[in-house]
C-alpha cells in the first residue's frame, strides 16, 4: 500500500504541473482508478491462476515527457496487486536510451491443500501418514515470479551501436511433486515441493549497421540458483528418510554472430552463428528406498555429477530477386548438441539392465553406466516465389533434414523430406484467397539391441517405433480467404487438415488426424454500431496399438503371440474436440460520448478415450470393452460475459462502469470424486492439488480515467 500511495502522490504532483507545459505539449499521459467488487464461488485459485482479480481499488498511470531531443516515459499497471508491472525508459532521440522493468506474475494452483507432513514450504518434511485428513495441515500451492530488468542502448558513434540488458527473476512458492511408494506400479504419494529459484541474465550486443553491411556480436549469460537441492521426506511405509532430487544450480552462456551483406542483382547473404555451453553439478544420492526397504548403491564411481553440454548452431541464407516476378531463397542450417557430462558407473543391488534370457528374471549386482545423449542435424532448403498474371502468386519450397543421434538405443539416423507449396490469389477487389499443401516423409535407421544385451528390448524394439522419431508420412492441407465486400464488413475463413500415418510401428502411435476451422467477422454500421464475432473448432483423433505383458517369466511379447488374461493386445482411440465462439458489440448510444460495450465468449473442450482389449480372456473382474472407456478426459467449459458503459465527460475525462460474469466447469476421470487417501494398488496419499477446479465469478467494476 505504501508503494501505491507514493506513486499516486508523485503522479498527482506531476499532473498539477502539466498545465505549465500545455502550450508546448511536452507532457502527456493518463491516470485511472478502478474499483472492483468480486464474488467468487468455487475454486478461487483456478479463477486467479495467472492474475489477481479481487475486491479493491487499483490505479493505472502513465507519464511521458518529450522535448524533441530528449524523452522520458513511465507507466504502472495494477499497482499494488500480485500482477503489477512497471516500465520506465528515457533517452535522447537517435543517440541512445535506457529502460527499467518490473513485473509480478502469479501462478495459483490450489488454495487450501492438505498434507500430513510438517514443514511444508521447506526442504525437510516430517510426519507419519494417517487417513484422518481433518488433522492434516493446510497450505497453498502457489508460485510468485518477480522479474527485475534494465538496460541501455547507445547509438552515439554511428554506424556502431551497443546494447546491454540485465534481468533477474525470483520464483518462490510451493508446487506439487509426486513419488512412488513402491516401484514400479505401486501406490504413490503427493509431496509439496518448495520453490526458491533465482535466475540472473546478462545480454550484450555490439553491432555495425549501415548499407550494404550489417554485423553484430552477442553474448548471453544466465545463472540459475536453487536454494534447495534435495527434498527430504519421511517415507510412508519405511518410516525412514527418503529424498527427491530438485533442479541443480546451472550456468549457461551463448556467443553469437549475426551478419548480412547486400550483393549485386538484388541478392543478400545472411549468416547467424552461435556456440553455447550449459553446465551444472549435483551431489548424487547413494541410497534409495525400494518396496519399503532402504538400499545402497555400491561402487558409485563419483559422488558428484558434472553435467556439460555444448551446442553449435550455424545458419546461412541467400536470398535473390533477379526478376520483378521471381524471388528465391537458399538456406542451410547446422545444429549439433554434444554431451560432455560425466559418465557415472554404479551397481544397483536389486536390478540392472541385464535380464536372464530364459527366465526374464533380473540379474542383481551388475554395474551399469549412464549413456550420454547427443545429436547433430543438417537442414537444407530452397524456397521460391513466382508472381503470375491475374494477381496469382505461387510459393513452392523444399527442405531436407538429416539427423544423427549419439547413444540413442532405438535409432541412429532420421531423414526428413518436406515439400510444400502455397498459392495466393487477390483477383477480385473484395477478396484475397490462399491455399497450401505440405508433405513430410520421414525414414529412419532403426536399431535393435542384441539378445545378450537385453532380450526384452530385442523383442519389443522389432515392433516399437517411438512417435518422436517414428517413420511417418504427414500431409497438411489448408485453405482460407479474407472477404471484404463492403468497407464496413470483413470476413475471414480458414480450414486446416493434417493427417499423420506412422510407418512400420506395430506398437505405439499408429495415426493422427486433426481438423481446424476458424471464422471471424466484423461489421461497422456508421457511427451507431460495431459488431464482431468469431468461431474456432479443432478436432484431434489419435489411434495407438499396444500389448500388455507383466514380464512374469513368459516370452509372449510379440503382437502375434498367443493372448491370455495377462498377455494381450489392446488398442485405444483418443478424441479431443474443442470449439469456442464469441461475439461483441459497441453501441454508440451518443456518438463519441456514451458507448455501451457488450462481450460474450464461450469455450468447450471434450475428450474421450475408447479402449478395446483384443481378447475376451483379458476382460476380467467385470470389465467390458464399454465400461473401460473414458468418457470424460480433460473436459471443460468456460463462459464469460462483460457489459460496460463508457461515458466521455470531456476529451480528457472518462467514466465507465460495468459487470462481468465468468463460469468454469471441469470434469476428468482422474479428478472427479477426488479422495485424499485411497487404497487402489495400496495406500495412496494426495494433497488436493488440482482438485475441484470449477468456479463461478461475479465482478462489478467502475473506472475514472484522465488523459492529458
Amino acid at each position: 500500500m505504501k508503494l501505491r500511495t507514493a506513486i499516486l502522490t508523485t503522479f498527482i504532483c506531476l499532473l498539477l504541473l502539466s498545465t505549465a507545459f500545455a502550450e508546448e505539449n511536452r507532457l502527456e499521459g493518463y491516470a485511472s482508478l478502478t474499483g472492483r467488487i468480486t464474488d467468487i464461488n468455487g475454486n478461487k485459485a483456478k479463477f486467479n491462476e495467472y492474475r489477481d482479480i479481487k475486491s479493491g481499488v487499483y490505479p493505472d498511470i502513465r507519464l511521458g515527457y518529450d522535448t524533441g531531443n530528449y524523452f522520458i516515459d513511465g507507466s504502472g499497471h495494477n499497482i499494488g496487486f500480485d500482477n503489477q508491472n512497471y516500465h520506465f525508459d528515457a533517452g535522447a532521440w537517435g543517440k541512445g536510451k535506457l529502460f527499467l522493468d518490473y513485473n509480478d506474475i502469479p501462478h495459483n494452483i490450489t488454495y487450501g491443500a492438505k498434507s500430513f507432513y510438517s514443514g511444508t514450504g521447506t526442504n525437510n518434511l516430517t510426519g507419519a501418514p494417517n487417513t484422518n485428513t481433518g488433522t492434516w495441515k493446510t497450505f497453498d500451492y502457489s508460485l510468485r515470479r518477480k522479474q527485475y530488468g534494465g538496460g541501455l542502448r547507445l547509438d552515439t558513434v554511428k554506424p556502431f551501436y551497443l546494447s546491454a540488458a540485465t534481468a533477474r527473476e525470483e520464483r518462490n512458492g510451493i508446487k506439487p511433486a509426486g513419488a512412488s511408494i513402491t516401484t514400479p506400479g505401486g501406490p504413490a504419494i503427493e509431496i509439496p515441493e518448495p520453490i526458491n529459484y533465482r535466475t540472473n541474465n546478462l545480454n550484450v550486443e555490439l553491432g555495425y549497421a549501415t548499407k550494404p553491411l550489417f554485423a553484430s556480436v552477442q553474448y548471453f549469460y544466465s545463472d540459475f540458483d536453487n536454494e534447495n537441492h534435495f527434498l527430504s521426506f519421511e517415507h510412508p511405509t519405511a518410516l525412514s528418510t527418503d529424498n527427491l532430487t530438485l533442479p541443480p544450480d546451472n550456468q549457461y552462456y551463448k556467443i553469437g554472430f549475426k551478419g548480412g551483406i547486400r550483393l549485386p542483382m538484388n541478392t543478400r547473404f545472411n549468416v547467424n552463428l552461435s556456440t553455447a555451453r550449459a553446465k551444472s553439478n549435483a551431489n548424487l544420492l547413494t541410497s534409495y528406498i525400494f518396496e519399503g526397504t532402504a538400499d545402497t548403491l555400491t561402487s558409485l564411481s563419483s559422488s558428484v555429477f558434472n553435467g556439460k553440454t555444448d551446442t553449435d548452431n550455424y545458419a546461412f541464407a541467400l536470398t535473390a530477386h533477379p526478376l520483378p516476378f521471381i524471388d528465391g531463397k537458399l538456406i542451410y542450417n547446422y545444429y549439433q548438441r554434444k554431451n560432455k557430462s560425466d559418465e557415472i558407473e554404479t551397481t544397483d543391488p536389486l536390478s540392472s539392465t541385464t535380464l536372464n534370457p530364459v527366465t526374464f528374471a533380473t540379474v542383481a549386482g551388475v554395474p551399469f553406466t549412464n549413456d550420454l545423449f547427443g545429436y547433430k542435424r543438417n537442414t537444407y532448403g530452397v524456397e521460391a516465389g513466382v508472381r503470375l498474371p491475374m494477381r496469382l502468386t505461387i510459393l513452392p519450397s523444399y527442405r531436407y533434414v538429416d539427423t544423427h543421434f549419439d547413444n540413442r538405443l532405438d535409432v541412429e539416423k532420421t531423414r526428413d523430406n518436406i515439400y510444400a507449396v502455397d498459392v495466393r490469389w487477390s483477383g477480385p477487389g473484395f477478396m484475397t484467397a490462399r491455399a497450401g499443401y505440405e508433405r513430410l516423409s520421414r525414414r529412419i535407421d532403426h536399431l535393435v539391441p542384441s539378445v545378450d544385451d537385453n532380450p526384452v528390448e530385442n523383442i519389443y524394439e522389432q515392433y516399437l517405433r517411438r512417435f518422436d522419431i517414428a517413420p511417418k508420412d504427414r500431409d497438411t492441407f489448408k485453405i482460407g480467404a479474407d472477404i471484404y465486400p463492403l468497407d464496413a464488413l470483413s470476413v475471414g475463413i480458414g480450414y486446416k487438415y493434417k493427417k499423420t500415418d506412422y510407418k512400420d510401428a506395430s506398437f505405439g502411435l499408429q495415426d493422427d488426424r486433426r481438423n481446424e476451422i476458424d471464422i471471424d467477422a466484423d461489421y461497422t454500421f456508421g457511427k451507431l454500431l460495431k459488431l464482431s464475432a468469431y468461431y474456432d473448432y479443432e478436432r484431434i483423433k489419435l489411434h495407438q496399438f499396444q500389448r500388455n505383458n507383466p514380464f512374469n517369466g513368459t516370452t509372449l511379447l510379440a503382437p502375434t503371440d498367443t493372448s491370455n488374461a495377462t498377455n494381450f493386445n489392446w488398442v485405444v482411440t483418443q478424441k479431443d474436440e474443442s470449439y469456442n465462439f464469441g461475439a461483441g458489440a459497441d453501441i454508440y448510444v451518443v456518438p463519441s460520448v456514451v458507448t455501451l460495450r457488450i462481450r460474450y465468449d464461450y469455450m468447450d473442450s471434450e475428450g474421450h478415450a475408447d479402449f478395446s482389449y483384443l481378447t475376451a480372456a483379458a476382460l476380467t473382474g467385470g470389465r467390458t470393452n464399454d465400461n473401460i472407456d473414458l468418457d470424460n478426459l480433460d473436459d471443460y467449459q468456460k463462459s464469460s460475459l462483460t457489459a460496460k458503459v463508457i461515458y466521455n465527460v470531456t476529451k480528457a475525462l472518462s467514466v465507465s462502469a460495468g459487470y462481468a460474469y465468468e463460469r468454469y466447469r471441469y470434469s476428468d476421470a482422474q479428478l472427479n470424486n477426488y479422495q485424499y487417501t485411497y487404497a487402489s494398488g495400496g495406500a495412496n496419499y494426495l494433497t488436493g492439488a488440482y482438485s475441484a477446479p470449477s468456479y463461478n465469478a461475479n465482478i462489478i467494476f467502475a473506472t475514472v480515467a484522465y488523459k492529458f
